[in-house]
Order: C-alpha cells, then sequence, then structure tokens
C-alpha cells in the first residue's frame, strides 16, 4: 500500500544553499535514517519515490515549499519524526496525506510568491522580463512583493541573469529573494491546496 505524504518544509540559513538535485537524497536519506519505509520506484535503478515543486536556485531561501513523499504505511509523528533527522536550516511545518489521483506538484504549482530585496530599483526590468506573466508586482518597505505565473518556465534565476547583464547587480551576492509561497493564485495569494 502506498501512502502518498505532502510535507511543507522550510529551508533557511545554510539550507537555502542546497542546490535542487540534492533535495531528494536528503529527503529520503532523513527518513531512512529515522526508520521510515519509502516506496521505491521501479526500474533498473530503484530510487526513492519523492516529487518536488519547481527548482530553486541554491541561495534562495524557501518558507512553504511542498515535497511528496510516498511511504509505505501512515506514521504517526511524521513531522516531529522528521524535523529530528532533517539536516540543520530543514523545517517541516506540515503534514497531509494526498489521494494518488491528486494532480502533481507540477501541474499544482501554476503561481510563486517571491519577496526579492537589493540595494538597486529592480522593479522596472522585472516588469520588463516577466512581463504578461506577473500577476502582482509592488515594493512593501524595501522588498519587491512579485507574484508569477508558470514559475517552472519563469524562473527566478533568470531574472538574476537579466538583472547582472543589465548591469544592475554584479551577482547573487547583490539580492536576497525569498520563496514565500507556491502553488494557485487564488483570493490574492498563492496556496497550495491537496
Amino acid at each position: 500500500m502506498t501512502n502518498r505524504t505532502r510535507l511543507i518544509y522550510s529551508k533557511r540559513g545554510g539550507a537555502c544553499f542546497v542546490p535542487h538535485i540534492a533535495m531528494a537524497q536528503i529527503f529520503s536519506r532523513s527518513a531512512l535514517r529515522a526508520g521510515l519505509e519509502l516506496v521505491m520506484t521501479q526500474g533498473f535503478s530503484p530510487r526513492a519515490k519523492i516529487s518536488f515543486a519547481p527548482e530553486l536556485p541554491a541561495g534562495v531561501i524557501a518558507l512553504n515549499e511542498p515535497v511528496d513523499m510516498f511511504f509505505t504505511e501512515n506514521y504517526a509523528n511524521l513531522i516531529e519524526i522528521l524535523n529530528n533527522s532533517l539536516p540543520e536550516g530543514f523545517n517541516i511545518s506540515r503534514a497531509y496525506n494526498v489521494p494518488d489521483e491528486s494532480p502533481s506538484l507540477g501541474k499544482m504549482c501554476k503561481a510563486a510568491h517571491y519577496l526579492i530585496r537589493s540595494n538597486n530599483n529592480i522593479e522596472d526590468l522585472t516588469r520588463k522580463f516577466y512581463h504578461e506573466s506577473i500577476i502582482e508586482i509592488a515594493y512593501e518597505s524595501d522588498w519587491l512583493n512579485l507574484i508569477i505565473r508558470d514559475p517552472a518556465q519563469n524562473p527566478i534565476g533568470g531574472l538574476v541573469k537579466n538583472l547582472v547583464r543589465e548591469n544592475i547587480i554584479t551577482g547573487w551576492q547583490d539580492i536576497n529573494i525569498v520563496r514565500e509561497s507556491i502553488g494557485l493564485y487564488e483570493n490574492g495569494r498563492v496556496i497550495l491546496n491537496a
């Protein structure tokens, strides 16, 4: 029996520098360390069955990231068990079962909410770069509040490359980016439903 569980996690501090390609290994090893049994993929090289939201570049803080993990059973105290096994900087805040027939995270993550801070005004180039993909954009204090459509097709790393190309920033060291949430845009917010 397969138990598809959606975990909502954050990665902060040094954990934000973990590349997307290493995330499956981190979560599967943490589950194994905690004594949890994962469903494995079929084929020549089986791996733990895990599904993530569209990737984030290394260095971007994430506050509400979803990951679907497939366990062989329903574990009590799953959040506490995994939080005790995950590396520093990772924290799971919610966990809930998802029906097998539910859409994949790739199909559910149609909008992303970013908070961006730079010493330079980046709003004009951000509008130009994302153009019709922008749902909302406005400065709040020192942070540019940005909600875009299709984060898999409109990666935040592309914006940083354009800011560098236009000599607005010199690189990642000149900008702070937080992905506040990813999911569907509903009622003025980006949320992830089961």
